[in-house]
Order: C-alpha cells, then structure tokens, then sequence
C-alpha cells in the first residue's frame, strides 16, 4: 500500500467530535482515534488540529466581548485535545498535546521542531488553542501547522464528501467538485474552509483535502488519495 501523503496535518473540527452524548462524545472520540491509528498502521505520520465547536463557538457568544468569546472558543480545542489524547493512549498509540495557550501539567507549548521528532518516531502530535490568538480560525490554524512540522498536505474532516458547488444540504443536485486550484477555491467564494487557510497554502504549495471522514477508512482512503475532494496539489 503506497501513501500518496506519508506526512499529513488531519483537522478535526469540534462538530465531528459532539454527538449522542454530548459535546464530548464517546463514540465520535474512539471512532476517529482508530481512524488514526489505522492510517498510523499504514505508515503515515499524523499531526492533528482539533476544533472547539461541539464545546464553545467562538463567534456565536455575543455576551461575551469578541476577545472573550475567541478565547473560550480556544479553550474548547484544548478540551477536546485532551479527549483524544486520552483515546490514542487507550489505543496505544503515542500522543504528544500540544497547546498555543500556556497551560503547564496539560500540554506542551507548541513547538515544531519537537513536533517533527516526535511524528518522525511515529507518534501522533495533537495541536489545540488554534494559533492562541483571537480572530484566527482553526483551519488557518491547521495550514500554520502543517507548514511548520513539514506536512505533505491538510486532510480536513467533513460530513459531506467533499466540496461542492452550492450547499449540498440545501440543494441535493449540488455537484461535487473533484479538483479545483488554491485561486480557483477562492474567486469562486467557497466555504467549505477558510479563506485565509486557502491562500496561505496556496502561498507555500501545500494541497489541502475535503473528504468525509465519518466512514471506517475514510482517513486511510484520502492519504491514498482515494477520497475527497483536492485544493492544488501537483499536476
């Protein structure tokens, strides 16, 4: 079996990781932690973004002071980082946590060059808080930290199969897209990630893939480059 990507950054938005049971759901965390160690067993080397969502939306509390609400939005991530490292170590599978905010006994302090280390001696490296600044979304987040452990391309999980042209779930005969540029992604306004994630990858060359990750293999499948749909990437 030949991986199309070896290294990968996979982004986990919090709205994979809530379900039945709540914002933190058993089944959503030991689900993805064996889609990891799936495609750990497949050789790959997997750093992960985790969003914070399924426990604080940063933006959607407007009690809060812009500042404030993106804060507790960061923090969201770091619970979740948190989750999964406990499901990969269950798994037996090594995981480092590294968090953007500061928080001494819970995660390391982001930094890449430990990161690599620790993905060149197969275990996973989970990045939470985002970039620790305000107004950043997760997915540039993601792009930023593929870029700085030497990731191959960005695997971002959805429940869709990848992009379209129009809300799939507000029109069922949106087609699906296959293959579009970095440029092609952002003149055509699309949303299925950030703008500004986009181009910072397309600044720096590095594809990204839209796939739906709520199926058994479905992480293993898009690092063959069998599922999803590709920002960029070599002709």
């Amino acid at each position: 079996m030949k991986l199309r990507w070896k290294r990968a950054l996979l982004k986990l938005s919090g709205e994979v990781l809530g379900g039945k049971e709540g914002p933190l759901d058993r089944g959503a965390f030991s689900f993805y932690a064996g889609e990891i160690g799936r495609a750990r067993e497949a050789g790959a080397e997997l750093g992960v973004v985790v969003g914070g969502g399924n426990v604080a939306r940063g933006a959607a509390l407007t009690f809060l002071s812009a500042t404030a609400g993106h804060t507790v939005g960061m923090l969201g991530t770091l619970l979740n980082g948190v989750a999964l490292r406990e499901f990969l170590l269950r798994e037996g599978i090594p995981a480092l946590l590294m968090s953007a905010l500061p928080v001494e006994g819970v995660a390391e302090p982001v930094d890449p060059w430990r990161a690599k280390e620790a993905l060149a001696s197969a275990a996973v490296v989970i990045f939470a808080a985002g970039t620790g600044n305000p107004y950043v979304t997760t997915d540039t987040a993601a792009v930023i930290r593929a870029l700085s452990v030497d990731a191959q391309v960005v695997l971002k999980a959805s429940k869709v199969p990848g992009l379209f042209d129009e809300d799939p779930e507000k029109n069922p005969n949106a087609r699906l897209i296959p293959r579009l540029s970095h440029g092609e992604y952002l003149a055509r306004g699309l949303r299925a990630m950030d703008g500004a994630a986009v181009a910072i990858a397309g600044e720096n060359h590095l594809p990204i893939v839209i796939f739906q990750a709520d199926r058994e293999g479905a992480v293993l499948e898009a690092l063959l480059g069998k599922r999803g749909s590709l920002i960029g990437g070599e002709e």
